[in-house]
């Protein structure tokens, strides 16, 4: 192997998250990063468009290619489900995807109102109202305080990696 090569890892896994032209890309960079550097691959998923708008919390624009949309997702290929701010928009189809990961018992992350989606389909309503959330093994975590999203993103990428 020449010195310039790199090597291949091999993915843990891969991620889906759903977005739309709404979507908080602080959201998904904060869910995203602890999951690659921990081995996963995340792939955008969308509603309907396969080019995105995402907006930033600096109010810049931020320019996403979906991998699929909601439709055409093929569930088996995905370990877990991120559900960033944003989904309110695509709700009806982004808690189909919800209801699917949960009954097949993948984890699921959720920030923003992606957690009042997820309260509502697994049934948690105490957690409508957190900045984020984990569903994981059959039980929603609601994440609270200041650094809530790093915090539930970091524990989301640790528990998947195990």
């Amino acid at each position: 192997m020449n010195r310039f090569s790199r090597r291949r890892h091999q993915l843990k896994g891969r991620v889906a998250a759903i977005a739309s032209d709404r979507l908080n890309a602080e959201d998904l960079m904060s869910a995203t990063r602890p999951l690659e550097r921990a081995g996963f691959g995340v792939a955008v998923v969308s509603g309907g468009d396969t080019m995105l708008t995402a907006k930033s919390d600096r109010s810049d624009d931020v320019q996403l290619l979906a991998a699929s949309t909601i439709g055409d997702m093929d569930f088996d290929r995905y370990c877990a489900l991120i559900l960033p701010g944003g989904v309110d928009v695509i709700s009806e189809s982004a808690r189909l995807v919800a209801d699917r990961f949960l009954e097949a018992g993948k984890p699921i992350i959720a920030m923003s109102d992606g957690v009042k989606l997820l309260a509502a389909a697994a049934n948690s309503p105490d957690a409508a109202d957190a900045p984020a959330a984990i569903s994981m093994r059959g039980q929603l975590f609601a994440a609270r305080g200041e650094t809530a999203v790093e915090d539930a993103s970091e524990l989301f990428a640790e528990g998947l990696a195990a």
